[in-house]
């Protein structure tokens, strides 16, 4: 029997957890897609037709559902718990005084800065967090899969966009949804494609941009979508894609440190 298909198994609640956040990707997308489907233009005219701007404009005032970022506020926040419970898992307190005191302070930590050896304060933030594992594999692998390490990629880090996502869901405001396009080029148009993707992450050199544009006018087919209008480094993201990015994220790490139960 798999460990998540195992009633008794300790990583239990996390396999809920996570089956939860898998039918709310699920079900989100099936709601996004109805609601796409349901509206003008579920597929955008081409760029020279007289249509085009009209239901760009149409995408672009259209108001999403509030629902649509508490169901994605919902998955963020059980991807976040699960690797909470990670840490709650393996912590171990010499007395129930001691558990309550650490309670309220362990939990998973999320560092997209490394603490400075230098600065005492620093490294207590961190290492309370993570105070009662003893399980010295553990401790690295906590270590290693934090943010910092990914250099100047460190804002596209799975790890932390969860983290900020749950913590901006739960002190400021929903998870901000928004109209956005998915745009679509033919199979053989490989390399327009990989340059479409840097565009969309401002790293296409703006010498390539006419004939991006051009590929655009001539080949590209443009369907709406509902998209997280900030995801790391991304000024936009598709709601689906990116949730479902965090989650196989999440269930990877998942499986690794079970390996250690």
């Amino acid at each position: 029997m798999v460990w998540h298909e195992d009633p008794d198994h300790p990583f239990t609640g996390i396999a809920a957890k996570l089956k939860r956040a898998d039918q709310n990707i699920v079900n989100l997308e099936s709601e996004i897609s109805q609601f796409i489907s349901g509206g003008d233009y579920p597929v955008l005219p081409h760029p020279d037709d007289k249509m085009w701007q009209e239901a760009v404009n149409y995408h672009r005032n259209k108001r999403i559902p509030v629902r649509f970022g508490v169901l994605a506020g919902e998955v963020v926040h059980h991807l976040r718990s699960s690797l909470d419970h990670i840490v709650w898992h393996f912590s171990d307190f010499p007395t129930d005084e001691a558990w309550r005191k650490a309670e309220n302070v362990i939990e998973f930590p999320v560092f997209d800065m490394k603490p400075d050896p230098s600065d005492k304060n620093a490294v207590k933030r961190y290492e309370r967090k993570i105070q009662g594992i003893t399980n010295t594999q553990v401790r690295d692998w906590i270590e290693q899969m934090q943010p910092y390490n990914a250099g100047a990629d460190v804002s596209d880090d799975p790890l932390l966009i969860v983290h900020n996502m749950d913590r901006f869901d739960k002190h400021r405001e929903l998870v901000i949804v928004d109209s956005s396009a998915f745009i679509q080029f033919p199979p053989d148009m490989q390399e327009i494609t990989r340059k479409a993707a840097l565009y969309t992450e401002g790293k296409l050199p703006v010498s390539e941009h006419p004939l991006l544009s051009r590929a655009f006018k001539d080949h590209a087919k443009v369907t709406p979508q509902v998209s997280f209008r900030e995801f790391g480094k991304r000024k936009t993201q598709s709601v689906i894609v990116g949730l479902a990015e965090l989650f196989n994220e999440v269930s990877t790490l998942v499986n690794l440190f079970e390996t250690q139960v």
